[in-house]
């Protein structure tokens, strides 16, 4: 294998594929068992000039860890969980620790790391980092993105730099670690990760359950709750087709209605507001106690397995658009539905303007038109082609778009010189994301 049996590092040839089926076919699969075995690897294909790609737990859905004739980093060796700090708030572990894991061991502690991507039982900590990903809870505690302090990276050079300190205020230069976090691994390999943490919170929270007539009707309950300034734990929606695909595939006796479902968890405080707006346009609330809102949550957090089992192909959406501007964008997925003749059905966390229309289509080619159309919508109605899944290949040329008509050019431009500058020979995780994002929106003028 070209040498590099003798790093000592444990070493497969395989293929693998992601969670919606784009290929890698690797050199070989490599598995470090530390951060000086990644040294070696990433020295390695610095000195031959071949591609090296992180892998986490492969529920990537854009493409972003898809590569032929690399080297595949599987970090699932490097799964400790390193300190558990009670008095700075902080969890610092390695890459490969399993994030529902995670979660339950600060749990044991009284303490809780709230992002929580739907994926939450399969990913790896370092993947949910690396995309920035977001989850349930992203409308009251936003994104990973706004609750990493510190990393370890090892540069594409071979070098390891620490970027941030384990604390909240820390103004001494650029921020490096919101540049690594979300970068998809196109910049260096994470080894480590401090994460700030919060006490469980303790406050009463009450759960509901609420049949909509309608999505417009939701896009409603969303703007007036912020209008009357609740903050929901969660805000979440699945349409009736998503409530079809769970019951035929998971078995899950949740009641079918032509508008869908919306979740919501709200303090106690609020609840009065809460149900005089679902009152008001038209929703069929109840309240449902821990063990039932469990139960619910943990279907909602399936959603995307029970859709991909009824369709041979799914393209998963992640548009993001300013919540006054909801209606607008369910209006003109709707339009699309009808233009294309397919359903797209609806999972969203809707507290914050993210949808995920999924793509059930097998023309692969219509399927990439409307794909690319929808993601259309966002950017013309002031919001984001991607909120949480990230760019990767899938939806590169959408990023130069997005860019291009938001910041111009020269943003996407200064993108590319800092991959040029960490990454000289572009050896890591090369061809997708920014560079090329930049090169479709460069070609396209």
């Amino acid at each position: 294998m070209g040498g590099i049996d003798n790093l000592g590092i444990e070493t497969k040839i395989e293929e693998r594929e992601d969670f919606v089926n784009f290929k890698v076919k690797p050199l070989f699969v490599t598995f470090p068992k530390n951060e000086e075995e990644v040294v070696k690897l990433v020295q390695y294909a610095y000195e031959r000039g071949i591609p090296i790609v992180p892998w986490g737990a492969g529920t990537s859905l854009t493409g972003a860890v898809s590569c032929e004739e690399c080297i595949l980093v599987d970090m699932k060796n490097m799964s400790q969980i390193l300190e558990i700090n009670e008095v700075d708030w902080y969890v610092r572990a390695q890459p490969g620790v399993n994030l529902e894991f995670l979660n339950r061991k600060l749990m044991e502690r009284g303490f809780l790391l709230p992002p929580d991507p739907a994926s939450f039982f399969l990913c790896s900590i370092g993947g949910a980092v690396s995309n920035s990903s977001g989850g349930m809870r992203g409308v009251k505690y936003g994104t990973f993105r706004d609750w990493v302090l510190a990393l370890r990276v090892v540069l594409p050079t071979g070098e390891v730099i620490q970027v941030g300190e384990p604390f909240r205020k820390n103004r001494a230069g650029y921020d490096l670690v919101h540049l690594f976090t979300g970068s998809e691994g196109t910049l260096g390999i994470i080894t480590e990760i401090w994460f700030r943490i919060i006490p469980v919170p303790r406050e009463t929270q009450v759960s509901l359950l609420s049949y909509m007539p309608d999505l417009d009707s939701t896009a409603g309950v969303i703007q007036d709750m912020r209008r009357a300034g609740i903050l929901p734990e969660i805000a979440e929606y699945i349409d009736n087709d998503v409530v079809h695909a769970l019951n035929s595939q998971l078995n899950a006796g949740l009641r079918e209605s032509k508008g869908g479902l919306l979740m919501l968890r709200v303090l106690a405080q609020d609840l009065d507001r809460m149900m005089e707006i679902l009152n008001r346009w038209g929703g069929d609330t109840v309240q449902l106690n821990q063990e039932e809102w469990e139960r619910v949550y943990s279907l909602r957090a399936q959603s995307a397995i029970a859709l991909k089992a009824i369709s041979k192909e799914m393209y998963v959406e992640d548009i993001v658009v300013p919540v006054s501007r909801l209606m607008d964008a369910i209006k003109r997925i709707r339009k699309l539905e009808e233009k294309y003749q397919v359903k797209m059905p609806i999972i969203a966390h809707i507290g914050d303007g993210n949808l995920h229309p999924n793509i059930l289509l097998s023309d692969r080619q219509r399927a990439e038109e409307l794909f690319e159309e929808v993601g259309k919508v966002a950017i013309e109605l002031g919001g984001s082609v991607s909120g949480e899944h990230g760019i990767g290949v899938q939806k590169a040329k959408l990023m130069g778009i997005q860019v291009k008509a938001h910041g111009g050019i020269k943003v996407l431009e200064i993108m590319k010189q800092i991959k040029d500058i960490i990454d000289p020979k572009g050896i890591m995780n090369p061809g997708k994301y920014v560079e090329l994002a930049y090169r479709e929106a460069k070609s396209d003028r």
